[in-house]
C-alpha cells in the first residue's frame, strides 16, 4: 500500500476525503422505471424530472431508466395524446385514443389508484366554425411532492387491447401493471398522472449522504414558462392558430405566468399578418382582450392604434417575432403583468370570422 501511495499519492487524498461513517449510494440501490405512452410523456420523481420521451408521438417509445428511490416517492406524470390544438382531431379528422403505464423496480405499478386530471379535451363537438376545444392551464408545481391533487378523481384501467400498444413495448416489462387515463380515453388529450408511494416492507435505507448537487430548480430551468418569472429564461414563442367564430366560438387561449415578480409581455392576435405565409381564410380584423380572472386588463383593435404602435415594433423585435405590417388591422399590446393565470380573447371585429394567430412573448 506504501508503494502504491508513493506511485500514485492522489490515492491518499482519495482515502481521507469521504468522512468517516459516510455511505454513498451504488447502482445496486437503484431500481428499474420502464413506461410507456400513448403518445408522449415526461416523468416527475419527487419534483425531479426522471425521463421524457425523445421521440414526438410516433413511433410509441418506451421509456425505460434508473431511479434512487427516496421514499415516500411522489410519482407525477405529465402525458400526451397526439391530437391538434386547434380541434383535438388526429390525422386531419380521426379521434385518437390513448394511454399510460408504468412499472418500477420495487414492484409500483400503474392502476386505479392514481390519480388523474384532464388539461386538453377536444373535438367536444362542432360549432358554427369547426371543432370545440376545452383547455385548463397547468397548475403551479403539478410534479411536487406537496401539490394537493385530493380533489380529483382517481385513474381508470383499460387492457391493453384496447390501448393497442405498439413500437417497441415490451409487455414483459409491465407485469401486474395497468393501462391508466382518464374516465376517457379519446378525448382528454392532456392529462397529468400522479401517486405517492410509501416504502415497501421491510425497506432500509442503506446510504447516508444526500447530493451536492442542485437540481431543485430544473423545472423552472428548462421549462420557460416557470422561468419567466424567476429571470432562468424566457418563453420564446407560446402560440396557437385556430378558427375565430361568433360569441362562443371565440379563441380563448390561456397563459400562466408563473414566479415572484412581473414581466412584460407582447400580445398579439394576427389576422391579416398571415396571408405572407400562404394561410387562408383570415380574419379579417382581430380584436384582442387580455384578461384575468374575468377582469379585462387590456384591450387592442388595430396594432398601431391608441398610441402602442412603437412600443409593439420594439417588442417584436426584441422577442425575434416577425413584424407586423404597418397599417394592418392585426392585434397587439405589450403590457406588464403580475404573476398569475390569464386568459386572451381573440374575435372578429363587425362579427367576423376566419383564422388568426394568438402569440404571447415574455419580453428579455
Amino acid at each position: 500500500m506504501k508503494r502504491l501511495l508513493g506511485l500514485f499519492p492522489w490515492l491518499a487524498l482519495a482515502a481521507f476525503a469521504q468522512p468517516a461513517g459516510t455511505v454513498k449510494p451504488t447502482v445496486a440501490d437503484t431500481i428499474t422505471l420502464h413506461a410507456y405512452a400513448d403518445n408522449w410523456c415526461a416523468i416527475f420523481v419527487n419534483g425531479k424530472l426522471v425521463a421524457a420521451d425523445a421521440i414526438d408521438f410516433l413511433p410509441h417509445n418506451q421509456i425505460s431508466v434508473r431511479i434512487l428511490p427516496e421514499y415516500p416517492l411522489t410519482i407525477a406524470v405529465l402525458a400526451k395524446d397526439n391530437a391538434a390544438p386547434a380541434s383535438g382531431y388526429e390525422y386531419g379528422d380521426r379521434i385518437g385514443d390513448a394511454g399510460f403505464i408504468l412499472r418500477l423496480g420495487d414492484g409500483t405499478v400503474t392502476d386505479a389508484r392514481w390519480k388523474a386530471k384532464a388539461f386538453f379535451r377536444g373535438p367536444l363537438g362542432t360549432g358554427p366554425n369547426g371543432p370545440v376545444v376545452e383547455r385548463i392551464p397547468l397548475p403551479d408545481r403539478w410534479y411536487a411532492p406537496d401539490f394537493d391533487d385530493r380533489a380529483w378523481e382517481f385513474a381508470t384501467e383499460y387492457p391493453a387491447e384496447r390501448v393497442g400498444p405498439d413500437g417497441d413495448y415490451v409487455a414483459a416489462d409491465f407485469a401486474g401493471a395497468r393501462f391508466i387515463w382518464t374516465g376517457d380515453l379519446n378525448l382528454d388529450n392532456t392529462v397529468v398522472l400522479r401517486t405517492t408511494v410509501a416504502a415497501p416492507r421491510g425497506h432500509a435505507k442503506r446510504w447516508n449522504t444526500v447530493p451536492d448537487l442542485d437540481v431543485t430548480q430544473l423545472p423552472a430551468e428548462i421549462l420557460p414558462v416557470a422561468a419567466a418569472g424567476a429571470g432562468a429564461g424566457q418563453l420564446a414563442n407560446l402560440s396557437t392558430r385556430a378558427m375565430v367564430g361568433l360569441d362562443d366560438a371565440a379563441v380563448i387561449p390561456g397563459f400562466v405566468l408563473a414566479g415572484g415578480t412581473s414581466r412584460s409581455v407582447l400580445v398579439r392576435a394576427v389576422g391579416p399578418g398571415l396571408a405572407r405565409f400562404g394561410v387562408g381564410g383570415l380574419l379579417a380584423d382581430p380584436v384582442l382582450t387580455v384578461q384575468r380572472g374575468g377582469a379585462p386588463v387590456g384591450a387592442n383593435d388595430n396594432w398601431q392604434e391608441g398610441g402602442g404602435g412603437a412600443a409593439v415594433a420594439a417588442a417584436a423585435q426584441r422577442a425575434g417575432a416577425f413584424p407586423l405590417e404597418a397599417g394592418s388591422r392585426d392585434s397587439a399590446l405589450v403590457l406588464t403583468l403580475e404573476p398569475g393565470a390569464y386568459t386572451f380573447r381573440v374575435e372578429g371585429a363587425a362579427r367576423g370570422t376566419g383564422v388568426a394567430l394568438v402569440e404571447v412573448y415574455v419580453l428579455p
